[in-house]
């Protein structure tokens, strides 16, 4: 049966009426012609019938998000009319009526009757929020692309057949290629890995960098050789880690570097000790990178999805015809629970159980659907039963499942937000700290803070003492700077924590105290290993001397340390050592300058 003029007319009405988005026509001049419920609220506008016979572009539209004023004739929206075809715009803002800009997207579109035109139809909504999770987004991804972009290892990915599906400039410029797009979603084993260091071929099948996701573990070798545009071999050493999503294994990541001069370097054997390790430091530290970066990697892959739910949740609730009092008040408690969702939650997992099951029984006692899945996130945002009886008499009871739906999803997309923020924090942070520790683009000799550089190594070894060990501190107030080669001090640390891990087995408790005295400066690091054998006391710091297994040590370490404290520093390293207690104590003179 055909519809009648007046009841077609009562359609459209209802869903301007409904629907979410903002909805309102302008004549040939530009003037309101209609206005629905949702463009007054949009605009801040206490009903349509305020816009109605105003000049829409000289009052929500006159300026661009530059502030720059925004003529009449050039404004997208009147395109309609004027070029007879619709506009679509996500790049500009609109003005409330307390005059405060909101930015836009909108769609515009000609309006004809009896083949006349006679205005446009607007529809448009506020993406504030969508603009702040892509600017957080943005920044996200921006940080790991200036972060691959500025490191000097080469990194790539492979997806599990092989194929390359990243990489960085160093990675070009290392295996000289021109561009990346020379070797993208090519066969990287074959193109550069498929030789061993004696000539004899590498199957894939053998190849130790696809272990990591054959195994699902991280894999290091410094042993093999890789290959470049030009067809020559290098010695390389390089990390390979399992990349997941969703749970699921999809590639692996590939940090390597080009030890050419290393090797070289290697014939004259001291440096041997400090190049070695410099690359466990920097695999502890492409682990330590993987964690957040996976992270940010799986946040930002659920938050779009996340959107869409809170989005596709807030329409439904639009059209559901809330009264502006309801809506006012459920934004109040949307903003409290991503306000609260960003905090961490000091509840024990036995407190949360009991949380969680006292709210789903409110949530089914008030017919909300599947309120299993609602109750984690009420938990987590802390809200109390007082206040889901408060959510709850803002709204029918049919609509309250909605509503539910609407604020948890809201909650969870600003919390997946708050991850990759974090986890691009983190990898700041860790970028930071190597560049401190090293003292890259610094002088040689310099006024050094020696508390700074304890700190700095205690971050650098983070991965070994995490499995067990505990840091004591105990620093002296004022300790003064001393003046040396940092970077070579920093080493000195190095080498005695980490040689106290090892005594210690990787479990037990490492102490670190300074003090200032008769002119020096003086440093212990303490560990209650075993203590060192009586009858390899006196050779400790013999070149090439070491009680570790085959291949595991050089001898090089301590006497490294030896001549870097001695020699070049001007002071003294002794130790005394019982069951129970390790001491290397380092005396450097306060007024001292090394030698450059």
């Amino acid at each position: 049966m055909a519809m009648g003029t007046a009841a077609r007319d009562e359609l459209a009405g209802l869903l301007m009426d409904s629907t979410g988005e903002g909805i309102y026509g302008v004549d040939l001049a530009g003037h309101c012609t209609f206005a629905n419920p949702a463009c007054a609220r949009i605009l801040g506008f206490p009903t349509p019938d305020e816009l109605l016979g105003r000049h829409m572009h000289d009052l929500v539209h006159h300026t661009r998000p530059s502030g720059e004023h925004y003529p009449v004739e050039e404004c997208r929206i009147y395109q309609a009319f004027r070029d007879h075809k619709g506009t679509h715009v996500d790049d500009e803002v609109m003005f409330k009526a307390d005059g405060s800009p909101f930015p836009a997207e909108y769609w515009s579109y000609p309006v004809e009757r009896e083949g006349d035109l006679v205005g446009c139809v607007v529809t448009f909504v506020d993406i504030t929020e969508r603009k702040a999770v892509e600017k957080e987004l943005h920044e996200a991804h921006e940080q790991v692309r200036l972060l691959l972009d500025s490191t000097g290892e080469g990194i790539y990915g492979v997806d599990l057949d092989g194929n390359c599906t990243f990489a960085n400039p160093a990675c070009a410029r290392i295996l000289g290629f021109d561009s990346i797009d020379d070797f993208m979603g090519k066969q990287m084993h074959e193109l550069v890995h498929h030789t061993r260091p004696n000539g004899e071929p590498y199957p894939v099948e053998e190849c130790r960098i696809y272990q990591a996701f054959r195994n699902r573990e991280g894999t290091h070798t410094d042993e093999e050789v890789m290959f470049c545009a030009d067809g020559k071999p290098f010695p390389a050493e390089y990390w390979s880690f399992p990349i997941e999503r969703g749970g699921e294994l999809t590639g692996c990541v590939v940090t390597f570097v080009d030890i050419t001069e290393r090797r070289r370097v290697e014939e004259g054997l001291r440096q041997t000790e400090k190049m070695a390790a410099l690359g466990k430091l920097s695999a502890g530290l492409a682990h330590e990178l993987n964690n957040p970066a996976a992270a940010a990697q799986r946040a930002a892959s659920q938050l779009g999805q996340a959107l869409d739910q809170a989005e596709a949740a807030r329409t439904a609730l639009d059209r559901a015809g809330l009264t502006p009092e309801a809506w006012d008040r459920l934004s109040q408690w949307n903003r409290t629970f991503r306000e609260r969702s960003a905090e961490p939650l000091t509840l024990s997992p036995l407190e949360v159980s009991d949380r969680e099951e006292e709210i789903l029984e409110w949530l089914e006692s008030h017919g909300v659907a599947e309120g299993w899945t609602a109750a984690p996130t009420l938990v987590s945002v802390r809200v109390e039963l007082a206040g889901l009886d408060s959510i709850g008499a803002l709204v029918p009871r049919e609509q309250l499942t909605g509503v539910m739906d609407w604020l948890c999803r809201t909650a969870m997309a600003h919390d997946l937000a708050g991850v990759v923020a974090q986890s691009t924090r983190t990898i700041s942070d860790l970028v930071n700290v190597v560049k401190s520790y090293s003292y890259r683009d610094q002088a040689a000799v310099q006024h050094v803070d020696v508390h700074a550089g304890l700190e700095d190594t205690i971050k650098i070894l983070a991965h070994k003492l995490r499995k067990g060990v505990e840091v004591v501190r105990d620093y002296a107030d004022d300790l003064p700077e001393v003046e040396v080669q940092a970077s070579e001090l920093n080493q000195v640390w190095t080498n005695l924590m980490d040689n106290a891990i090892g005594a210690m087995d990787g479990s037990g408790v490492l102490t670190i105290r300074t003090r200032a005295e008769d002119g020096h400066l003086t440093v212990e690091i303490a560990d209650d290993g075993p203590g060192i054998p009586e009858d390899v006391q006196s050779h400790i710091f013999d070149p090439f001397f070491t009680t570790k297994d085959v291949g595991e040590g050089t001898g090089l370490g301590l006497d490294v340390v030896r001549r870097i404290v001695k020699a070049r520093c001007g002071g003294e390293i002794d130790f005394t050592t019982r069951p129970g207690e390790t001491v290397f104590r380092v005396r450097i003179p306060v007024a001292r300058a090394c030698d450059s």
